[in-house]
Order: C-alpha cells, then structure tokens, then sequence
C-alpha cells in the first residue's frame, strides 16, 4: 500500500510537484493528485518527482506568490 499522502517535515510547506500547479501546504494528499491532475500520487511522482520544499518561505510570502501566479 502507498502512502495516503506527502507530507512536510514540522514547521514547513511543500509544493505540488506538477508544472503549473500552485497547491502549496503541509501535506499534499491522493485526492489532489486524483481530482486536480486525473493521477495517482504514485504516477505523479513517477513523472515530475516529490514535491518541493519551501520552508524557508512563510505562509504569507507563500499566498504573495501564488496570487501573482509565480513558480516556486
């Protein structure tokens, strides 16, 4: 069985691996990979790798980026 999902290590956030997708949080679960991307967390690591760390960023810098659309 794979995890039900990926999570940050305390205190941080992690990106969705996938281009184009802003989901930044602590956890990024199969029910995102399933319904956002149409993929199991399985084949999206497979094709784009785990997600991303971005614990150096805090919440509000992290929401600043996703409003103006920036990659992280």
């Amino acid at each position: 069985m794979t995890e039900p999902y990926w999570n940050a290590k305390h205190g941080a956030y992690i990106k969705c691996p996938v281009p184009n997708c802003n989901h930044i949080g602590i956890v990024i679960t199969k029910a995102h990979c399933r319904l956002v991307h149409r993929m199991t967390c399985e084949e999206v690591r497979k094709k784009y790798g785990f997600p991303k760390n971005v614990s150096k960023l805090n919440r509000k810098q992290i929401e600043k980026m996703k409003e103006r659309g920036s990659r992280i």
